[in-house]
């Protein structure tokens, strides 16, 4: 049975090690640079090549047969520090601290990190924009960015590591009042202009919108970016807490109900996505001679999961306004109710095309029904 170190490790297999380390040391949340100094950024080599099985069958871990078929091999490898190097083969401490099945997930972690790490490199960057508003003007609200930027991987990445767009509104009218609605909207069309300004000069650039707020407000900020803008919209679940979709695939359905007569201006379209919407209510507002009403098979916070079914939303919605034009006119007037997720009520106001659908008025619910802004003004 042989006896003393095994072979070395070919100096091809140590450039492969140091790559797949990216020149840092392995040994689980130390990540050190190893070539040079992190203060005088001076270059030195401080990188020592551990070994997970030992070299020696007397040494920490060794084994008889495997510490000279593993010695010069790259999975056996991991690239470490002084401190780490010395901590794993410490005759007394080593073996029982430091297995080699504790070693071996700890190399499997640090090259699948840096490997999630390379790929990033070639995938597309997005804008990172958040947008909070107080709830019916006084319930605060705020966005995390790290949650906002974690929910756009693996498909794109945050163009910044820091906050570029962040908006928060708010006013300090009362939240039925005219006043509020008309400062709202004006915070909202300067802080816009400033997206379309970056758009302006950055020909490609994409966003990622995540958005808090009054639906009436979030109708407003789709609408004022437009679908000219490439954009993906977001809404934040509470269970998990994340800001990612929580399905790939098309998880509900929209259907239509109506009623309508041949010659009517007073059209009430109501969204009914969240929770129902009863149309005693709506007509308690205005005797409407017309109603459209969408809804969702699942009634619920989590009617719209996916990006597939907000699609099948506003692909419906949009047919409904093209349909309104078509019997009544562009010059008609829609009054919308809605009770929708935080996306639903982006892509309302984002599918808005001036010039061609009437003029909406939106309403918002706080103890009963009232106008908030109109779109297509």
């Amino acid at each position: 049975m042989p006896s003393g170190r095994g072979p070395k490790p070919s100096e091809s297999t140590l450039r492969i090690l140091c790559g797949k380390a990216a020149g840092m040391c392995q040994f689980d949340g130390c990540d050190k640079r190893l070539f040079y100094d992190a203060v005088t950024l001076s270059q030195f080599y401080t990188a020592y090549v551990a070994h997970i099985v030992a070299s020696s069958p007397k040494g920490v871990r060794g084994d008889p047969v495997r510490s000279h078929q593993l010695s010069d091999k790259l999975e056996n490898l991991m690239l470490m520090c002084d401190t780490h190097h010395k901590l794993i083969d410490d005759s007394k401490t080593g073996a029982r601290d430091y297995p080699e099945a504790k070693l071996l997930e700890m190399k499997k972690q640090h090259e699948e990190k840096l490997d999630t790490i390379c790929k990033l490199m070639a995938i597309p960057e997005t804008e990172i924009v958040t947008f909070a508003s107080p709830i019916k003007g006084t319930i605060p609200v705020s966005v995390d960015y790290k949650l906002a930027a974690n929910a756009v991987l693996p498909s794109r990445k945050p163009s910044s590591l820091f906050e570029r767009f962040a908006f928060d509104i708010k006013s300090v009218h009362a939240y039925k009042s005219g006043e509020y609605w008309d400062d709202v909207s004006k915070q909202l069309e300067e802080e816009c202009f400033q997206i379309k300004r970056f758009v302006e000069r950055h020909a490609n650039a994409h966003l990622s919108v995540f958005p808090i707020g009054p639906i009436p407000l979030l109708i407003k900020l789709g609408e004022t970016l437009g679908d000219k803008i490439n954009i993906d919209i977001y809404q934040k679940t509470r269970t998990p807490d994340t800001w990612a979709w929580q399905s790939d695939v098309i998880t509900n359905e929209f259907t239509l109900e109506e009623r309508t007569t041949d010659n009517e201006s007073r059209i009430a379209l109501i969204l009914a996505l969240t929770s129902d919407i009863s149309e005693d209510r709506i007509m308690a507002i205005n005797n409407f001679g017309a109603t459209y009403k969408i809804k969702a098979q699942r009634n619920d916070v989590d009617s719209i999961k996916s990006s597939a079914d907000l699609s099948e939303f506003w692909h419906l919605y949009q047919s409904v306004l093209d349909n309104i034009v078509n019997r009544y006119g562009q010059n008609c007037q829609v009054h919308l109710f809605s009770s929708i997720p935080v996306s639903a009520a982006f892509e309302v106001g984002r599918r808005f095309m001036p010039k061609v659908h009437p003029q909406i008025v939106v309403y918002d619910d706080d103890g009963g029904f009232f106008e908030a802004l109109r779109i297509g003004e």
